[in-house]
């Protein structure tokens, strides 16, 4: 199919303006140009209000309106004039929309997310990370991200170019904030800056740290007090001076660590075929769906999830076990299987 010129197809994203949900959209999208030539048109919709979403169910369950009555429910961009092929997008309050759109229009339909109560057969694909669910499902090891080895090659190349010093073999540390179960006291900030130069030092190993919004200028203050920065090759402190460099770090490292608390750090890790550390702080209680999903990871070996008080210690430098398929190869082939293989 690859040989052929590619099939066009029109696409409309469904954004409610969340980062995650708006990542996976741009995942899906990646899927989709390995097989047809896009048209992609991003319109950002949002719920007027959160008591809408029962009559949405109720209604998108038994009925499909026409597509202009939509606004009723829905404030935000104007529908495109190139009618949708397929109709993309992420997050629950974004489901009611791809579903009314996409049936109103004819178009396929590919959604990342939960249901909240819609019937599973209004859609043509949904991305999981729950295992073996039947179709429409489609069960993935990682959530969609726009992310190839070919990609990474070049954010290499990019990093290489402006750190012709670094010799060193590098590894990426990756740091949250409090969420999803994570809450970290000032005793887990010294731990990690300690457990990182013990590390550093024991196999012989530069780091690439990057902080994120949610660490916190305190956070980032007792980290750079405790950490040896001989051991830094190159460091992005996001309070101070934020700067965009996950694709960069990721293709040059030879493994990453990551904090738990965030899954769309942890999924684009994985999808980058790196070996993965997830590191816990001492207080953390995540959703059982959280849960499921590390835990899913960790039998397969694809992550190692460790305690900062315990990386030192428990980590294991043999573990290289990464994806053998690139998701985003995987995610196109299972699509094209699930809904294109008849065009």
């Amino acid at each position: 199919m690859h040989n052929q010129p590619k099939i066009k197809k029109t696409v409309w994203v469904v954004s409610d303006g969340v980062p995650g949900h708006f990542n996976q959209s741009k995942g899906v999208l990646f899927a989709l140009e390995r097989d047809f030539e896009l048209e992609v048109h991003w319109i950002e919709l949002t719920l007027k209000h959160k008591f809408y979403r029962r009559p949405l169910t109720w209604l998108l369950n038994y009925k499909i309106p026409k597509a202009e009555k939509i606004d009723q429910f829905y404030q935000g961009d104007a529908l495109p004039n190139a009618r949708p092929d397929i109709v993309v997008g992420a997050g629950g309050n974004s489901a009611y929309a791809i579903v009314w759109l996409s049936k109103a229009f004819g178009a396929k339909n590919i959604f990342c997310g939960s249901l909240r109560q819609l019937k599973a057969e209004l859609f043509d694909a949904i991305l999981v990370l729950e295992p073996d669910l039947p179709k429409p499902f489609i069960s993935l090891p990682v959530s969609p991200m726009p992310l190839s080895q070919a990609t990474l090659q070049q954010h290499g190349k990019q990093w290489h170019s402006e750190h012709p010093h670094v010799e060193q073999q590098v590894w990426t540390m990756l740091i949250g904030g409090d969420g999803a179960g994570a809450q970290y006291q000032e005793q887990d900030w010294i731990q990690l800056a300690k457990q990182m130069n013990l590390l550093a030092r024991q196999h012989q190993i530069k780091w690439l740290l990057s902080t994120s919004r949610r660490t916190g200028k305190q956070a980032e203050k007792i980290l750079q007090q405790y950490l040896n920065f001989e051991c830094i090759a190159d460091v992005v402190w996001w309070a101070e001076q934020p700067r965009a460099v996950l694709h960069q770090f990721l293709a040059v490292s030879t493994r990453v660590f990551c904090s738990a608390d965030s899954m769309s750090m942890l999924m684009e890790s994985v999808s980058a075929m790196r070996p993965v550390v997830a590191y816990l702080p001492e207080h953390w209680q995540p959703d059982e769906k959280f849960h499921n999903v590390l835990e899913r990871l960790s039998q397969q070996e694809i992550l190692q999830v460790i305690s900062i008080a315990q990386l030192n210690s428990t980590f294991k430098a043999e573990q290289q076990q990464t994806l053998t398929v690139e998701p985003s190869e995987m995610l196109a082939q299972q699509l094209h299987k699930q809904l294109f293989a008849n065009s």
